[in-house]
């Protein structure tokens, strides 16, 4: 009959030990909301004995300064919503061992009471194995009444307010957030009368109370709050004008987090980094300053694209691969003669507009005379072609091209041939004078390319001519 008395004993000491003495991995399952105890602060709703029945509904979603246990540091946490479904009480095992174990101390004695009351029907069994199996059950209720007072004594030593355990993000003083993913164990302390305290009796518990030592609205968080608009005064920028929490409590007309005050579009959605203002092409600049607002660009182009990054847009740019200076239009004029390299015959070495951009020497130089049918030049052309060599020398990048030409009198082969005689007579004196061979080229088109009538005796002396143009070194 008391064979499972022993298996008995040592059930009920399994679940003892596991609910009072075992190491806890994690988050405890132990809601604890009953129906005489709806908000689960601990204090029995039997009897009105708690006065505060919506303990929860006091503090779930709010922002409290409170003591995480697990870290054992002040924080600021948001508590969750439904802060119902992770309230915990450190007692709730224990009052489960100690309900088990009374069950199991109960159901013992009346073991021995059947046991006795079975032996003393039988007068004619040994006394002696009626007083051994009431010793036997004894023995087992005196271990169970020591195991009951150690649950008893770790129930007088444990915290009885109910705590809450959750994952949620670490804030800072102003409720941004600092870390997530955060365990987070608090303490909700309540009194005897299942209330939480609130020192300045403003209806917002000490807990969640921004300002526990100033009355103000539940709210704004137990702060005053003077245009009621749910923030409280101290960080509220307008304190007197309602506003929005995405805007520090000042008016926001378009809803972009942006104040009033600030906007520099109060009307139009923008972002917060362009004081309020929209950017359709995303390219940082403001629509309101931007000549190009659905393409992205720069800065320095106002807003538009500007390939050669000169800061000039391509739309206004004359030469939009090409960096220039604004006063040109974008377009570069690099011997900064007034003449754009565009239009520039000689880019890299200066000269009138009326001679698109080149010295006067090399119109000068391109009359150099020549003795009658030949290539030898003649001494009062020394000068001038002395004048070109000091040019080429000072504008050490420059190379020189010669293009020889004459009239149409005589036989075409001999014109063009006499052409190139020409041409390289120049060559060969600039040669002489210092200058590099390497930066001549010489050439000849007989009377191919006349540049007036060859039936005028004027005419035939401007086609009898050495043209030379100037242009970059070649690197």
């Amino acid at each position: 009959m008391y064979k499972n008395i022993s298996k008995l004993l040592k059930t009920s000491i399994l679940l003892l030990t596991f609910c009072c003495f075992a190491p806890q991995n994690g988050f405890s399952q132990c809601n604890v909301i009953t129906n005489t105890d709806q908000d689960g602060d601990g204090v029995s709703d039997i009897s009105g004995q708690d006065k505060c029945p919506s303990t929860l509904s006091q503090i779930e979603g709010q922002r409290a300064t409170v003591i995480n246990e697990y870290s054992g540091q002040e924080v600021v946490v948001r508590f969750p919503k439904k802060l119902k479904d992770y309230i915990c009480q450190d007692r709730v095992p224990l009052d489960a061992a100690k309900i088990e174990l009374l069950n199991q101390q109960a159901k013992i004695r009346r073991e021995q009471k059947r046991a006795d009351e079975k032996y003393g029907k039988y007068a004619d069994m040994k006394s002696s194995e009626r007083k051994a199996k009431i010793e036997e059950l004894e023995l087992v209720l005196v271990d169970f009444k020591t195991k009951i007072d150690s649950v008893q004594t770790l129930l007088n030593q444990v915290n009885p307010n109910s705590y809450v355990e959750f994952v949620s993000s670490l804030l800072d003083s102003r409720g941004a957030v600092i870390q997530e993913n955060v365990k987070f164990k608090i303490r909700i302390e309540v009194n005897q009368f299942g209330c939480l305290p609130d020192d300045d009796n403003d209806g917002s518990p000490n807990i969640v109370d921004l300002c526990p030592g100033e009355v103000g609205t539940i709210e704004a968080a137990g702060c005053p709050d003077r245009d009621k608009d749910g923030i409280p005064d101290k960080e509220d920028r307008c304190p007197d004008t309602p506003g929005s929490v995405e805007s520090f409590g000042c008016p926001d007309r378009d809803g972009d987090g942006v104040p009033d005050s600030e906007d520099e579009c109060p009307d139009t959605p923008g972002v917060i980094k362009l004081a309020g203002c929209p950017d359709r092409d995303k390219d940082g600049i403001p629509d309101k300053d931007d000549e190009c607002p659905d393409t992205p660009g720069s800065v320095e182009a106002k807003g538009c694209p500007d390939r050669d990054k000169d800061g000039i847009p391509d739309k206004d740019d004359e030469c939009p691969d090409t960096p220039g200076p604004a006063e040109t239009k974008g377009c570069p004029d690099r011997d900064k003669d007034g003449v754009l390299d565009k239009d520039d015959e000689c880019p890299d070495v200066p000269g009138p507009v009326e001679n698109k951009g080149c010295p006067k020497i090399l119109e000068k130089a391109s009359r150099v005379l020549f003795e009658t049918g030949k290539s030898i030049i003649k001494t009062v052309s020394y000068p001038l072609l002395d004048e070109l060599v000091a040019l080429l020398k000072e504008y050490p990048d420059a190379n020189i091209t010669l293009a020889g030409h004459t009239d149409s009198e005589g036989e075409e082969a001999d014109n063009l041939q006499l052409s190139i005689d020409r041409a390289a007579a120049v060559k060969t004196y600039l040669i002489e004078k210092g200058i590099s061979e390497e930066r001549i080229s010489s050439t000849g088109f007989g009377e191919s390319k006349p540049i007036d009538n060859n039936g005028t005796a004027e005419g035939r002396a401007r086609n009898r001519r050495v043209e030379m143009k100037l242009s970059n070194k070649q690197k």
